[in-house]
């Protein structure tokens, strides 16, 4: 089963700040925590930026930690387009102006709890797709969309679900 789950925008519309946003209200909607979120720059501009969802917030996931208590989380992480980046998915998408702009990391077998998230997440972004690194495959949003409205499936991280 892929290590990450990646979401794939049009190079056009691609803002950190919108991305950030976007992700931080699908959390909030699905009743998680967007925390530790951390900007690297390069030269006075936005390099990358990532960040932590959780099930509880950043004091609580510390204590958890510290006493050893498991708590749902995985980290995310916002890439930007680069030069390379046109036509990077054509041969998934067939469509050039996609690329890598966010994805979903260390989620410990959690696809439930990613997939909690991944369906308001692309209520409002109906023009993206998800993507597993390894995988000859993808969802479009309303794919997600969806899959979200019949019981959950497990099997939706490891093979292309059909929708009824």
């Amino acid at each position: 089963m892929s290590a990450s789950i990646i979401i794939l925008k049009e190079i056009q519309t691609f803002s950190y700040l919108d991305i950030l946003n976007d992700v931080k209200t699908a959390a909030h909607k699905c009743n998680m925590h967007c925390i530790y979120v951390n900007t690297h720059f390069n030269n006075h501009e936005f390099e990358d930026l990532d960040g932590t969802l959780s099930e509880v917030d950043a004091e609580t996931l510390q204590k958890n930690y510290q006493n050893g208590i498991y708590t749902k989380q995985c980290t995310f992480h916002i890439r930007k387009p680069t030069e390379l980046s046109y036509d990077s998915f054509t041969w998934l998408i067939n469509n050039k102006n996609y690329f890598w702009a966010l994805d979903l990391q260390n989620l410990s077998n959690e696809y439930a709890f990613a997939f909690r998230f991944l369906a308001q997440y692309f209520k409002k972004n109906k023009n993206d797709y998800l993507w597993f690194d390894d995988a000859d495959w993808y969802y479009s949003a309303q794919d997600i969309i969806n899959l979200s409205k019949q019981p959950y499936c497990a099997e939706w991280a490891s093979k292309k679900l059909s929708i009824l």
